[in-house]
């Protein structure tokens, strides 16, 4: 029915126009900004997950940075093992020449000298050896390892063992054999003590010791940790294990791992994705040689034997570094890996479909044309039908 008084006709017109302007403009912001998802209601769920991706990938790119900054740490510290341990190496050589007979007293004071300067640079090196103002070696540092490790040890006589006159007895010593003899009744704690550490230092074994404390005989390792033992096999004789108290096997120490040992470093987007960062400490003491003096063939002679042991603790430290390194570089690599899926599992979810979102637009824009013009047209109706009454 035509009419004048209501426009039905434009306001239809108007309706689609409105309707078709929202979809152009709806694509003409998913190009401008690149993503699908310009508002929540475009997709609830893509958005919540497209955010979440986000997050993670943010977290992991840190993570990166992390983990670089772990291998740097290790890095450094790694050189300053390294130093230590041509070091050591020198001063195993200075005390090879002052052990030899070749030399005098005299000549041996020189070497000294220099080892005793050489002691001094290992603690020099630990302490200076720092990254980002934290020394790596000296045990100060966030990532030094405060693990407690104890030496092998055992107690055998406490007194005069029970022996007859011209007693002999042998037992072994981590396959060093060990003979004790006495000529009288009565066999002492200390007698007992300086024949067994004569006995091991005839074998160039310094790192296990016997000593006397409140008339107790005991073997003590130099060597800390699980890999310090001391192995007593029995032997012959009626001054054998059992008379001094000592019962055959295997003696090993401890190491107790405490919460403050080493630092976590986060690699992940969870604060669950650690990987522990430690450093042992490797001053002249922690290594056992800041005691040692080549002033004479004996001295020298024993530092030998703890030279070698502290190459040794150097070695397996800067094998533990580089394990770490390791590891540190393969979750480098798949945290990259991680990073660069997220990125394409976020663009599947949220970036614009760019030829899709161009072909909606033109769609968009030629009803848009329309829809002005047809409501021109509808706005001509009520005109065009005046014309009836005139």
């Amino acid at each position: 029915m035509p009419v004048i008084s209501t426009n039905t006709a434009a306001n239809t017109a108007v309706r689609y126009l409105n309707s078709n302007a929202a979809e152009q403009s709806d694509s003409l912001a998913k190009l401008a900004s690149g993503s699908s998802i310009t508002k929540a209601s475009d997709d609830a769920a893509g958005l919540a997950i497209a955010t979440k991706i986000s997050s993670d990938v943010a977290a992991l790119e840190q993570a990166s940075t992390n983990a670089s900054h772990g291998i740097s740490v290790l890095q450094t510290a790694d050189g300053g093992a390294a130093n230590v341990s041509d070091i050591l190496e020198r001063m195993k050589t200075l005390a090879s020449q002052s052990a030899s007979g070749t030399v005098t007293d005299t000549e041996r004071a020189y070497i000294q000298a220099e080892f005793e300067q050489l002691q001094e640079e290992i603690d020099g090196i630990a302490e200076s050896t720092r990254y980002n103002g934290q020394s790596l070696l000296d045990g100060s540092s966030d990532f030094s390892d405060d693990t407690v490790e104890t030496a092998a040890t055992t107690t055998g006589a406490t007194s005069a063992a029970t022996v007859t006159a011209d007693t002999t007895g042998s037992f072994t010593i981590n396959d060093i054999e060990i003979e004790l003899s006495s000529d009288d009744t009565s066999f002492t704690v200390d007698e007992m003590v300086e024949q067994i550490n004569a006995s091991l230092q005839a074998e160039g074994e310094y790192t296990i010791v016997a000593s006397s404390e409140s008339g107790t005989l005991t073997l003590t390792t130099l060597e800390t940790g699980e890999n310090a033992s001391i192995e007593l096999v029995d032997g012959s004789g009626t001054l054998n294990l059992a008379t001094l108290g000592f019962t055959a096997g295997t003696y090993t120490g401890t190491s107790t791992e405490v919460d403050t040992t080493g630092s976590d470093i986060v690699v992940g987007s969870s604060s669950a994705d650690t990987i522990n960062l430690t450093l042992p400490e490797l001053t002249s003491e922690a290594l056992g040689i800041d005691g040692l003096d080549i002033s004479s063939a004996d001295g020298a002679k024993e530092a030998l034997s703890v030279l070698d042991m502290a190459i040794d603790e150097v070695s397996n430290a800067r094998a533990e570094m580089g394990a770490t390194m390791s590891r540190f570089e393969f979750r480098s690599a798949q945290i990259d890996t991680s990073i660069e899926n997220l990125d394409a599992a976020q663009s599947a979810i949220a970036d614009v479909d760019i030829a899709k979102e161009q072909a909606e637009l033109s769609a968009a824009s030629v009803k848009v044309q329309a829809a002005v013009a047809a409501a021109s047209q509808a706005n001509e109706m009520p005109e065009n039908l005046l014309s009836l009454i005139r």
